[in-house]
């Protein structure tokens, strides 16, 4: 029995590697553009012009959203489910998978700064009996995937060890979702190390490190992380979403695919999914967050405003972070990476059926998006489903005269 992975590990493809080389090239200039208006005028229908061309390349639904400081443009295409006619509708919820990271690390952020439970608070004073190498480690550290803990997205035989020790547990199984993640940290925790790795210091991409951060705070504020994630950044921001299993249910009317372009076949509750329900949906904090398209559009534009130096919801230390980075850091659920005119944040996320990529300037020009109800990687890392939604932002981008 394995637990199905969630993302693809960030090393082996972050988003700019193929963002960067599929024709906007780091030598096109500026050419000045229109007014502001005019971009407004022109994003919608350029947008739902690229979405249509996604669909007609194999992509079976797909949300394409451009943000800048003036506007906010987004366009759906395509349909639900295969075999059936139901068109995408611009209320449905796309899985963002690990995109949610930067959600979840923007909730703890705000949390820690309103007195809740502090960025530099060691695992080892939540929970007991931890691996000595994890004495130092921090929230912060977790949330920049410097914790030291495996990946926990298919990569490797983490899913079916700790599966394993749980069949082989004989005392009475946790019942409650709060108590599911709290058993959870406390068995990795007790686990050496990822080989090779030095907790607190080097980088490890890891769904679990998420999970752990997430448990940390259920432990000391004795309340489920979603109620904190809604307090601390769905309300201020005027989000709107959910959480969504990684098992599809009765109530999805947004189905997932997953395959090659002539191949793909719609993600369905299997038994082997449902068995491990329970304890697939201790991951959310790490990448099961579902919104539309103008939701998304929303969450970035706090951005693109922060990052111009305008007041927002978004918490101070977050922002301050994110203008700071240096190149190729992952700071707070973004990877930044300098071109020769700017530098940009960016993040995939990859969640069975569902793929989500975006590219936030940092000096807050523009934000670009795509989400869609398909899902691939290759054993190398590409992904012809990435690769198409990165042809259509990079077509826009250059529609609207936006030099990287």
């Amino acid at each position: 029995m394995s637990i199905r992975p969630t993302d693809s590990p960030l090393h082996r493809r972050t988003v700019l590697q193929l963002f960067l080389s599929t024709g906007l090239g780091l030598s096109l200039a500026a050419c000045g553009g229109g007014s502001d208006d005019q971009d407004k005028d022109q994003a919608p229908a350029l947008l739902k012009t690229r979405a249509d061309a996604a669909v007609a390349s194999g992509l079976v639904g797909v949300v394409l959203g451009l943000v800048t400081p003036k506007a906010s443009s987004v366009a759906v295409a395509g349909r639900r489910r295969l075999g059936q006619s139901t068109p995408v509708d611009a209320q449905d919820r796309f899985a963002i998978g690990s995109n949610t990271k930067a959600m979840t690390s923007a909730a703890i952020v705000s949390l820690a700064e309103r007195g809740g439970p502090a960025l530099s608070l060691p695992v080892s004073q939540v929970f007991t009996g931890a691996h000595p190498a994890y004495a130092q480690v921090t929230l912060a550290d977790l949330l920049h995937h410097r914790g030291g803990l495996p990946a926990f997205n298919g990569s490797g035989p983490e899913e079916d060890t700790f599966l394993a020790a749980l069949a082989a547990d004989t005392r009475p199984l946790p019942t409650t979702l709060i108590a599911r993640r709290a058993y959870f940290a406390r068995w990795l925790l007790a686990q050496p190390p990822a080989a090779g790795v030095v907790p607190g210091r080097d980088f490890l991409y890891s769904n679990a490190g998420y999970t752990v951060a997430a448990a940390m705070l259920e432990v000391r504020t004795g309340r489920t992380f979603d109620a904190l994630f809604d307090e601390a950044l769905v309300q201020p921001l005027g989000l709107q979403g959910s959480w969504r299993s990684e098992v599809p249910g009765d109530r999805d009317v947004l189905w997932g695919h997953e395959g090659l372009p002539n191949t793909l076949a719609v993600i369905e509750a299997t038994e082997e999914a449902l068995a491990t329900k329970d304890w697939l949906d201790i991951r959310g904090p790490a990448g099961q967050w579902a919104c539309t398209g103008a939701a998304y559009a929303q969450w970035l534009r706090w951005h693109v405003l922060a990052l111009r130096g305008e007041r927002t919801p978004l918490p101070q230390a977050y922002v301050r972070d994110l203008r700071a980075a240096s190149d190729n850091r992952y700071v707070w659920g973004w990877q930044t990476a300098a071109t020769p005119k700017r530098v940009l944040l960016s993040h995939a996320g990859h969640v069975a059926g569902f793929m989500a990529e975006v590219v936030v300037d940092r000096g807050g020009d523009f934000a670009i998006f795509g989400m869609s109800n398909t899902g691939h990687f290759a054993a190398d890392g590409s992904s012809w489903v990435l690769k198409t939604i990165d042809e259509a932002l990079v077509d826009v981008l250059k529609q609207q005269s936006i030099a990287l």
